[in-house]
C-alpha cells in the first residue's frame, strides 16, 4: 500500500504534541529535569524527528541519506526502550550526564525482552547490523551509492534496482510508526509510566491498527 504522506505527517505532528504535553509532568518540567522520564521522552522525540526527515528523504529519492537516518531512528528507539525499564534509572542518569558509551544499549537484553513478550524471532539485532553496514564506508554501502548514481544517469539495471529499494523504504514507515506508538503506550509492569494514553493518539493509533495487536491483557505487543 502506497504511503499517504500527508496522513503520516499528521500522525507525527500528533505524536510530537503528545510528547510535549507529557513533558509538562512534574518529573520532566518541559525537558528541563534530568530524570529517567525526560530521557525517554527526549529519545522518542528524536525518533519522531527522524521519521519527519525520512519522509523528506523518501520524497526526494535520497536513498543514501534514508539509510543513515533510519539507523539513527533505530538507535534512538532501542535506547528509549532500554531506558523505559524501571531498573535503568542509573544508566539513564549517566546518559543525561553525557558520560561516554551510554548511548548504545545491550541489544541482547532487548531481544530477550521481546521474546518474553511473545516474539519468537526478534529482528532487532539483524536489522541494526544491516543498517550499520550500509551507513559506514563499507563496500556494500559504496555500491549502494554506485547504484543510486547509476539510476540518476538513467542506467536501466540501476533504475530497476532503485525501484525495488524504494518499495522497501516505503514499507518501513508503517512499522516505524507502530513502534513509536507502541513504546509510548505499552503498559508493561517493568516500564516507567510516560503519562500518555491511547486517547492522546487517536489518529496514530488508528493508522497503525493498534487494537489489532493488543494482547489478552490489554497491552500492546511489539512485532519486533
Amino acid at each position: 500500500m502506497a504511503i499517504d504522506i500527508k496522513l503520516f505527517a499528521g500522525c507525527l505532528d500528533e505524536i510530537d504534541r503528545c510528547l510535549f504535553n507529557a513533558a509538562s509532568h512534574e518529573d520532566c518540567e518541559g525537558f528541563h529535569r534530568d530524570t529517567q522520564l525526560t530521557a525517554v521522552l527526549t529519545l522518542i522525540v528524536r525518533c519522531s524527528s527522524m521519521l519527519h526527515s525520512l519522509l523528506q528523504l523518501f520524497e526526494s529519492g535520497g536513498t543514501d541519506g534514508f539509510q543513515v537516518v533510519l539507523r539513527a531512528f533505530e538507535e534512538s528507539w532501542y535506547l528509549a526502550l532500554y531506558f523505559r525499564f524501571k531498573d535503568q534509572n542509573v544508566n539513564a542518569a549517566k546518559w543525561q550526564a553525557e558520560l561516554p558509551g551510554q548511548w548504545s544499549p545491550p541489544i541482547g537484553d532487548l531481544v530477550t525482552f521481546a521474546k518474553s513478550r511473545g516474539v519468537p524471532e526478534p529482528t532487532l539485532g539483524k536489522d541494526y547490523g544491516r543498517l550499520s553496514e550500509v551507513t559506514h564506508p563499507t563496500k556494500s554501502a559504496a555500491f549502494n551509492s554506485v547504484t543510486l548514481c547509476g539510476a540518476r544517469l538513467q542506467i536501466a539495471p540501476a533504475i530497476a534496482e532503485m525501484a525495488e529499494e524504494r518499495n522497501n523504504e516505503e514499507e518501513r514507515f508503517p512499522d516505524a510508526l507502530y513502534r513509536v506508538v507502541w513504546i509510548m503506550l505499552d503498559g508493561d509492569e517493568r516500564f516507567i509510566p510516560l503519562h500518555i494514553s491511547k486517547k492522546d493518539l487517536p489518529l496514530s493509533a488508528k493508522y497503525v491498527e493498534l487494537d489489532k495487536y493488543a494482547d489478552s491483557n490489554g497491552k500492546e505487543t511489539t512485532n519486533h
